[in-house]
């Protein structure tokens, strides 16, 4: 029981860096019947998300709420950030590495008052020792 123990252990410990410094992609879809899909988004610190465009002509902007006129309130990493509009193809990609939820709308015409708004929500980076993985599985 104690070599297994410790074979498992072992294993986390070359294991469990490579988790923590990967990166994950992400895509969201940009359809030409007004919506990203999908809508909300949970990701981790470091992660891409991806925007691409099946039609349409459409962007994607963190920077004044199309509804309302006023500013999304995004983390500053993102404030100002937008993708530009376009047919269909590959949008853009941005990586999140601040903590928080980011609100966006497509600002073309009146798509956003049609519901073409989106968020995501990067979740905060905790440290996580060997001992708690070994503690919780």
């Amino acid at each position: 029981m104690k070599k297994l123990f410790t074979k498992i252990l072992v294993a986390i410990i070359l294991f469990f860096p490579l988790t923590i410094i990967a990166q994950t992609n992400h895509t969201v879809v940009v359809g030409p019947g007004n919506y990203y899909s999908p809508s909300n988004l949970t990701i981790s610190p470091g992660d891409l998300v991806n925007w691409v465009s099946e039609g349409g002509y459409h962007d994607v902007n963190f920077n004044t709420n199309s509804i309302t006129g006023e500013s999304f309130g995004n983390p500053s990493e993102i404030a100002n950030a937008s993708l530009p509009t376009q047919g269909a193809g590959q949008m853009g990609s941005i990586t999140f590495n601040d903590p928080g939820t980011y609100h966006y709308d497509c600002s073309v015409g009146s798509h956003a008052a049609m519901g073409m708004v989106g968020s995501i929500t990067v979740l905060s980076n905790q440290s996580i020792t060997v001992v708690d993985v070994v503690v919780n599985s």
